[in-house]
């Protein structure tokens, strides 16, 4: 009696890596045609985070927080006996605006301040930041909270 193995079922490595190397190119294709992300929309998030902290700051450390911004960037101060002290310790200190990122100002005014107290509450209002994909609005509400408003996205 003879007899024969059955033939192999399956599929080969090189099978296997041909078929892997097919995915990864169509992967990378569907990667490389996706949108950019929007540096306006990326740089008003990181701002929004950084007033969210400056308001904690000021609940739990039981004195004003000033966040400043000019056309350069933005950067945090509390209020002391002495005067305003700059807050340079981390998550705080200067931040400069992304490359193409700009924040609308009223005229004739350098900076703009947004103020939040130990009661929790804040002044400010909104902020725009420009860049060349669209224009986002980060508005501070005299209750504290921070909100991200992006139009058409």
């Amino acid at each position: 009696m003879d007899r024969r193995c059955p033939p192999p079922r399956g599929f080969t490595l090189v099978e296997l890596m041909v078929a892997l190397v097919v995915l990864g190119l169509a992967g990378a294709t569907v990667a490389m045609t996706l949108p950019h992300r929007d540096p306006a929309l990326s740089q008003a998030e990181r701002f929004a985070t950084g007033l969210a902290r400056a308001r904690e700051e000021a609940l739990l450390g039981m004195h004003a927080v000033d966040v400043t911004v000019s056309a350069e960037g933005y950067g945090y101060a509390r209020e002391r006996l002495e005067g305003w002290e700059p807050l340079r310790h981390a998550p705080f200190g200067n931040v400069t605006w992304e490359t193409g990122v700009e924040p609308r100002l009223p005229r004739d005014v350098a900076q703009l301040a947004f103020r939040f107290e130990p009661s929790g509450l804040a002044s400010g209002g909104p902020l725009v930041l420009e860049s060349p994909r669209g224009v986002v609005r980060v508005t501070v509400r005299p209750t504290g909270e921070v909100q991200v408003d992006a139009p058409g996205r």
